[in-house]
């Protein structure tokens, strides 16, 4: 062990360890759970990254002595590359902000040293002097977050389009096949099967879209706001070098927050340093694209019901056996998987709402929360819906010859013939076919309503899942209508 000190004290510091004493510290005091840093190498690689575009803003503007900031910067491409993955066991949680930002600081200040000087220390790198120069854990961590959020919005942007185009194809592969619609869960007019992927595929891409939308917020950050938004401690020149570092580290452009109709100059950064709604905003986004998943998984569940005494009109793909004790049983378990999904999104959603009103004065100090939240809820997202793509819609299969049976003998078929005569006879019809287990053709054939061969037409389930075809029946046959 080594002894290190800090303004409260002394404690002994691993050896071997890079971090330090002010990581020791917030790893005792907040340590809720087993689970730390060292399990989010993402949010870790990103704090290295703002590290290392201020080192090398810092050398820019001769701040920062050269060999200091390329020593910084070395270290922060090794965290960057996963090494040192280890050294980060500060608590996932009460740990965001100064607790992470010092952890990798000091990382980062030991690391340098041995590089400088073959030994750990910080003679020549200091984490709070020279690593933090020109910064607060107030703004680098908030620019962590950003550069976090930015990159998995985009994977699950990608992952939902996938499970969207996985829709679009069963919509046209089912485009001709006919079912029986339901409302109430109630028997009601035909539609076919293409329909129905259809309408999924639109509620998921119009709320892919809404996601999509969100990446340029991800891309503006309070980075140069230091403590509270006035920049205190910064030195002249780094606002306008960091940036275009930072844009070069992470391969995409990242840009101060701006207010366009500020009334006081740098408004977007005192708000950044306050107010953490966007959260509320992201994680209000994610529930619609979980909810939409989940009403998705909810009606698989339903088509799929049975597979003899339930609705029975999809076939899932057999992925494991469904029982312990019942042999043969098979379980919906992607359609359950898209429900557990949005119920987990929606609890995150609600801590993001929670948080927004648990921050005061003049920093958002809980987005903790909001932040693990909204990352769970994108893995969820990104990986889950992609894996039941390829594990479930793509392997759908219709029971075509029960779906078109069900379809024929719904009562509902009547409406064609109360649209035609009225709607006391469509009743008539309805509740005699429903009575004699017929279909309302037979009943209308057996009434004279119809000649049998129009009959054939204006029953046709497929033609009446079409709205144009439908119509246009009506004016072919707009003769028979007697309606008083």
């Amino acid at each position: 062990m080594r002894i290190e000190k800090d303004a409260l004290g002394e404690l002994p510091v691993p050896e071997e360890a890079y971090y330090g004493i002010q990581t020791v510290r917030c790893a005792q005091n907040y340590d809720v759970t087993d689970h730390t840093f060292n399990e989010l190498p993402h949010v870790i690689r990103a704090v290295a990254e703002v590290k290392k575009a201020a080192a090398l803003a810092n050398k820019e503007i001769k701040a920062l002595e050269a060999h200091k900031a390329d020593a910084i910067a070395q270290a922060c491409d090794e965290i960057i590359a996963g090494k040192l993955s280890d050294q980060f066991p500060v608590n996932i949680w009460r740990s965001h902000g100064t607790g992470v930002n010092m952890n990798v600081n000091e990382v980062i200040a030991n690391r340098a040293n041995e590089i400088l000087t073959g030994r750990k220390g910080y003679d020549e790198v200091h984490p709070n002097t020279h690593v933090n120069m020109c910064q607060s854990s107030n703004d680098t961590y908030p620019a962590a977050e950003a550069i976090v959020l930015y990159r998995m919005i985009k994977k699950t942007v990608e992952s939902v389009k996938y499970f969207e185009d996985a829709l679009k194809e069963k919509a046209i592969e089912f485009k001709d096949l006919p079912r029986l619609g339901r409302t109430c869960m109630q028997d009601a007019v035909p539609m076919t099967f293409g329909q129905v992927f259809a309408a999924w595929q639109s509620l998921v891409q119009r709320n892919r879209k809404r996601l999509e939308k969100l990446l340029p917020e991800y891309q503006e950050t309070i980075l140069g706001a230091t403590v509270l938004g006035s920049g205190m401690g910064e030195m002249p020149g780094y606002n306008e070098a960091v940036y275009k570092h930072l844009s070069d580290i992470v391969g995409f452009e990242m840009r101060q927050a701006k207010n366009m109709d500020e009334v006081i100059e740098d408004s977007a950064l005192f708000d950044g340093s306050q107010n953490n709604d966007s959260f509320i905003y992201l994680l209000g986004v994610l529930k619609c694209i979980a909810c939409a998943g989940g009403r998705i998984g909810n009606d698989l569940y339903i088509f799929s019901s049975g597979p003899r005494t339930g609705i029975g009109e999809f076939i899932l793909p057999s992925i494991a056996p469904g029982s312990s004790i019942m042999p043969g049983k098979i379980n919906p378990y992607m359609p359950e998987m898209l429900l557990q999904i949005m119920q987990q999104v929606i609890s995150h959603d609600m801590m993001a709402t929670l948080t927004v009103n648990e921050s005061d004065l003049d920093l958002c100090s809980s987005t903790c929360g909001s932040f693990l939240g909204a990352m769970e809820s994108l893995e969820l997202i990104e990986k889950g819906f992609r894996l039941v793509a390829d594990l479930c819609i793509k392997g759908i299969q219709v029971n075509a010859e029960l779906a078109r049976k069900n379809a024929e003998m719904s009562t509902s078929l009547a409406t064609m013939v109360s649209a035609l005569y009225g709607y006391p006879i469509g009743t008539k019809i309805a509740h005699k076919a429903f009575n004699e287990g017929k279909s309302c053709k037979e009943v209308a054939l057996e009434e004279g309503l119809i000649d049998p061969k129009i009959a054939e037409e204006l029953f046709d389930v497929r033609k009446l899942a079409d709205r144009k075809e439908t119509i246009e029946m009506f004016r072919k046959y707009s003769s028979l209508r007697k309606i008083d």
